[in-house]
């Protein structure tokens, strides 16, 4: 599964859960979800980070009670959260492999990471085929 997403936000049934080589809930050959996956970045959400004493805030000095005798804490990111932080750190080249992939669903990326994209499709490097005068053509978008 890649991107898949169950019946509801925490359910475990529904078109997307635990369904091998699926993509955005797209059910795919073996071969062709292998090449998705390969094409996909590696992608580590920061669900953990270390905040040291002087980057603190006094809530968080107030709410932390060993931040004294370790000299800071560990914050725990929630998963929507970590995932805001990992798209915003990401570079553009990482956001567009997963934006491009054929299969991809803006509602089902936004029901798993809370991140609300906007896409127009890019047709840069896509070939279309064009009917003008009766005329079939393939052309190539480079620009």
């Amino acid at each position: 599964m890649l991107f898949c997403l169950g019946a509801g936000k925490y359910e475990s049934k529904g078109a997307g859960y635990q369904k091998h080589y699926q993509v955005f809930n797209v059910q795919l050959e073996k071969e062709e979800w292998e090449k998705v996956k390969a094409s996909m970045p590696v992608i580590k959400i920061p669900l953990t980070k270390w905040i040291d004493k002087k980057d603190m805030t006094d809530d968080e000095k107030e709410d932390s009670n060993v931040w004294k005798d370790i000299g800071g804490y560990l914050k725990r990111n929630s998963y929507e959260e970590a995932w805001a932080i990992w798209w915003n750190e990401a570079k553009q080249s990482d956001k567009d492999k997963i934006l491009n992939c054929g299969y991809f669903n803006a509602e089902i990326f936004k029901g798993i990471t809370g991140i609300d994209v906007k896409t127009t499709p890019s047709l840069i490097g896509k070939e279309v085929k064009v009917e003008l005068d009766g005329k079939k053509y393939t052309a190539k978008i480079i620009s």
